[in-house]
């Protein structure tokens, strides 16, 4: 075996969230980290399965270059190639495998040896507290006299690492192969062979379902299926049978009882008859849909195929069960596939039992363990798949594959938002919600939970909505429902919008499945029924007096220099909203901004645009451009409160939703409400931006992607910089007197930062729940913590802060970081602690949001 140096990335399993946090430290510009070794145990990368630790230690390894070996457990066979503390690159390598098989027969795909081409990324597991890149690729099950494996490329001035394994396997029995060839039967059109079809027919054996026979034979030297003669089974046996071809029709008909309903089904047997007529009470409202169908065996059936089969011939089959006087699903075997499935298929039945039945058995089939009672030890299924690959060896089995439809079931019956919930209106009293029901199976709305689950109260009944259905769901508050909402320092009381709304869930689950899930409620109702729904209507809801419409260039203005707005402004979509050099606009209370169109505020030096609020109870502004880019430049905002209508509203005093974004030259100050500038769900860039004097956070983003240059951020009751599932680049940015935290990523984030002035803040450096820091040329000084790095939401992971070039001056506490997360400093790995959560947030350090943006101001 011939080894040389490594260089490739990072492969982690897929839908693990916490390897994805790996993944994205790794995404880095920094060339040098890219060829970092991965040289310490990590408690988030999975242990070694057994099976491949037990290769490794018959292994000759050599830790500084790959090695391989082959795993073989009857019916799986895997060339499997190890990496001992592999490097970013090391992880993402390719590799090309050539095959030569002892004979060539019957394979016309290539003639000394097949090329295989293996491209996955490597998993990174633990083992014997080293950390192992394993790739992996299933291999045909054929004769093979040597596998030779070569590495694509290579990033260093040394040869791409080769090896060679001479004789991986032991020899095929021959006779075992010839044995399972059969005669062609002229009846049945011949189909491609599906290894997966196997598997699926003998689950439904086990079941009791029944399977119309199937046999292998060769015709032109090729391999096929054919199907025994349904009308030769139905005479033998006694059963009797029926075809539906347009099975989506067939349904549609059950569900709404249609009278032509027998016309799309065709039985054959000596109990024809008798099949129909239970079909004609179902019809005729005479029987109910379980007393006509097995449902039980049909919703086994259905979710058995979201486990095996994909795209087949989609003519379905009924066997009539004389003894019990019901339908049954019988098994027909067609020309399917073997994908991945990436979403469970919606139900064409929608008989509430049925639905009820069909998630039990989706629930029970995503947690059978198929490996064990089909595949290990099946020396039939070994060699039916030897028998495919000695006539194609592109047909290679993957038990993953059923793994991850298992998967993809799993999530069908755990999605993130089945729920869509809606605030309607909300007192003292009562809630009204709009709730819709976005996933394939009915829900049960249990209840309303305040944060942790805590039950303020549950219905009675259950409100049970249908998929694909919307229902109007009130809910009775108890007395008690204010008294939840109290600001640390009592200086407010009560339940407030849009605040509160977040922390209230309804609680529901999918009928068929005992958990329960919550879902947040968004703090308005999406309809375009709403009056006077100033921020989802389109067209002006007034006409300003100085506003002035240019058709040909598409432009919306001012005809003066100064205005004064007292009442809402919407800027309808299709234009540009542009002000010149120079304007003045005064928002008075009750009045707002509201643009759908893109801004173009291009003040000068010299000459500045200002908004702002005399009597300090103006709103301010709202960008709602659907994607189109605004542009603001030499632009002053002072003394405005966050837009609001009803019941709801956003939280900035300058907010951009949805709407990409340059400013240049800007000053937001002074702000009287949650947020000073808001991005949310765009991209953006800011230069030369100044925030200062705020009620809270400066500079809010989600779900953003942009860059914050030569900035300046003071005297704010928050938050300097504070985003969430975002993706930011940091420069030359001076942040003094913070009442929380400087910088602060959140949710998934990642924050890039090359030169940062923190002073006279309270916390510096901050990362939250899977976000990534990198961070350099920093100066820190005079602040109560410098870095801490932790988990905050149980449904994400923790953090982790590099840092390189830091001086600190001044400093309280340097570093409060979660066991779980980390911080490394020039390099050097920092000491971790516990209990991080509860510590901050007021507690220790910072400040707790609810008293800034309570303030009365």
């Amino acid at each position: 075996m011939t080894n040389n140096k490594n260089k490739t990335p990072l492969k982690l399993l897929l839908g693990i969230p916490v390897l994805l946090l790996i993944l994205s430290l790794f995404l880095t510009k920094n060339k040098d980290s890219l060829f970092t070794s991965i040289n310490s145990i990590n408690p988030y990368f999975p242990n070694m399965p057994n099976a491949y630790a037990q290769l490794l230690s018959k292994v000759e390894k050599n830790d500084s270059t790959f090695y391989c070996s082959v795993f073989e457990d009857l019916a799986i066979r895997e060339l499997v190639i190890f990496k001992t503390f592999p490097s970013i690159v090391d992880v993402k390598q390719d590799f090309t495998v050539e095959l030569y098989p002892l004979e060539t027969r019957h394979r016309k795909e290539f003639t000394d040896y097949l090329t295989l081409n293996l491209t996955k990324d490597a998993v990174v597991f633990n083992s014997d507290n080293k950390a192992y890149g394993v790739f992996k690729m299933e291999l045909p099950i054929i004769d093979i006299k040597k596998i030779v494996i070569k590495q694509n490329g290579n990033n260093s001035k040394n040869e791409p690492w080769y090896t060679t394994i001479e004789k991986p396997f032991r020899d095929l029995d021959k006779k075992a192969l010839t044995g399972i060839l059969q005669d062609a039967n002229d009846k049945s059109q011949p189909y491609q062979p599906n290894p997966y079809i196997s598997l699926f027919i003998k689950t439904l054996k086990n079941h009791n379902i029944d399977v119309l026979s199937s046999f292998y034979s060769e015709r032109n030297d090729s391999l096929f299926k054919t199907n025994e003669d349904i009308n030769d089974y139905c005479n033998s046996s006694g059963k009797t049978i029926g075809k539906i071809t347009q099975h989506e029709t067939f349904w549609n008909g059950i569900n709404n009882r249609e009278q032509g309903l027998l016309k799309q089904i065709k039985f054959v047997g000596v109990h024809s008859d008798q099949a129909k007529q239970l079909l004609m009470g179902f019809i005729n409202e005479s029987s109910a849909f379980e007393e006509v169908f097995n449902v039980e065996k049909l919703a086994l059936f259905n979710a058995l195929k979201n486990v095996f089969v994909d795209n087949c011939n989609e003519e379905i089959y009924l066997a009539y069960n004389t003894e019990e006087n019901i339908l049954e699903p019988f098994y027909v075997d067609s020309n399917c596939s073997w994908t991945v499935q990436k979403f469970v298929r919606k139900p064409n039945i929608k008989n509430h039992n049925y639905l009820v039945s069909l998630v039990k058995a989706l629930d029970q089939v995503s947690n059978m363990d198929f490996y064990s009672t089909l595949i290990k030890d099946n020396v039939s299924f070994k060699y039916e798949l030897a028998l495919i690959n000695n006539y194609n060896t592109n047909i290679v089995f993957n038990k993953d594959v059923i793994k991850a439809n298992q998967n993809a079931i799993k999530k069908s019956l755990n999605p993130s938002s089945a729920l869509k919930v809606e605030l309607i209106s909300v007192n003292p009293k009562k809630m009204i919600v709009s709730a819709f029901n976005l996933s394939n199976y009915p829900i049960e709305v249990l209840g309303l939970n305040h944060l942790d689950k805590k039950e303020i109260t549950s219905l009675n009944p259950v409100r049970e909505i249908s998929s694909g259905q919307r229902d109007t769901i009130t809910i009775n508050l108890p007395r008690s429902f204010e008294n939840l909402f109290v600001s640390k320092k009592k200086k407010v009381t009560g339940f407030v919008l849009p605040k509160h709304i977040y922390d209230l869930n309804i609680q529901y689950h999918i009928v068929g499945v005992n958990k329960n899930y919550a879902t947040s409620i968004i703090p308005y109702q999406k309809s375009n029924n709403v009056k006077d729904d100033l921020f989802r209507t389109s067209t002006y809801t007034n006409n300003h007096q100085d506003i002035v419409i240019e058709e040909e260039k598409k432009e919306i203005s001012f005809s003066k220099d100064s205005v004064m707005i007292s009442t809402p402004l919407v800027i309808k979509k299709g234009y540009t909203f542009k002000l010149n050099p120079g304007t003045i606009v005064n928002i008075m209370e009750g009045g707002k901004i509201v643009s759908h169109s893109p801004l173009s505020f291009i003040g000068s030096e010299t000459r500045p645009i200002k908004v702002y609020s005399s009597d300090k109870r103006g709103q301010g502004i709202l960008v709602l451009s659907k994607q189109k880019k605004s542009t603001l430049k030499y632009v002053v905002f002072d003394q405005l409160r966050n837009p609001t209508h009803g019941s709801w509203g956003v939280t900035g005093a300058v907010t951009f939703y949805e709407s990409p974004v340059e400013l240049e030259h800007v000053s937001v100050k002074n702000n009287k409400c949650e947020d000073a500038l808001n991005i949310v769900r765009t991209n953006f860039t800011m230069n030369q931006v100044s925030i200062s004097n705020t009620q809270s956070d400066a500079f809010d983003g989600d779900f953003v992607k942009g860059s914050i240059l030569n900035c300046q951020f003071d005297n704010l009751g928050n938050d300097a910089i504070d985003v969430s599932g975002s993706d930011l680049v940091i420069k030359n940015v001076i942040i003094t007197g913070a009442g929380d935290k400087g910088l602060s990523a959140g949710e998934d984030s990642i924050m890039t930062v090359d030169g940062a002035d923190i002073h006279k803040s309270a916390i510096a450096i901050a990362g939250k729940d899977l976000s990534i820091i990198n961070a350099k040329n920093l100066k820190i000084s005079e602040t109560k913590l410098g870095f801490t790095a932790f988990q905050k939401k149980p449904e994400f992971g923790p953090s982790q802060i590099t840092v390189n070039g830091v001086s600190m001056k001044g400093i309280e506490t340097k570093y409060l970081i979660e066991s779980s997360s980390s911080l490394f400093v020039d390099n050097k790995k920092i000491e971790t602690t516990q209990n991080v959560k509860d510590r901050m947030y007021g507690v220790e350090f910072g400040r707790s949001s609810d008293e800034t943006r309570n303030t009365p101001q």
